[in-house]
């Protein structure tokens, strides 16, 4: 199994925190990456390729780079291809859901309202995509 870290991509820093803290709460020995933005990221995954990600999320509406244009530019990376990217949006558009496994997504999540559905739904994909 891959050693590298999980990444969560997402603009907004509340969700950012109860994401940092489900994970902690249900899997505290999985090493976790957040980034605010996609460019910020992008950075990571063009300058630190000695420990690729096991596993990446990201958000789908971001500012100045959107997560389908983030995904976009890691499925164009050879390194990332087999690495598996779960959109995990608040949108529960269908055409989003399409457009995002178009371009190389594995999975396509609407982020749960609730922290224990969210926990529920981080253990299902965890379980799913590393286990």
């Amino acid at each position: 199994m891959n050693t590298g870290p999980l990444i969560y991509i997402d603009d907004d820093e509340d969700d950012r925190m109860l994401f940092q803290e489900a994970m902690e709460e249900l899997f505290p020995m999985l090493p976790l990456e957040c980034y605010e933005n996609g460019p910020s990221f992008l950075k990571r995954m063009t300058t630190e390729l000695s420990i690729l990600p096991k596993l990446i999320f990201l958000d789908l509406n971001m500012p100045v780079v959107s997560g389908a244009d983030c995904l976009t530019r890691i499925r164009k990376n050879t390194l990332f291809l087999e690495i598996p990217v779960i959109m995990y949006s608040t949108t529960s558009n269908p055409k989003d859901h399409v457009r995002c496994l178009d371009l190389g997504a594995n999975m396509f999540v609407t982020k749960s309202r609730s922290y224990s559905a969210m926990k529920k739904q981080l253990t299902d994909i965890i379980t799913q995509h590393l286990c």
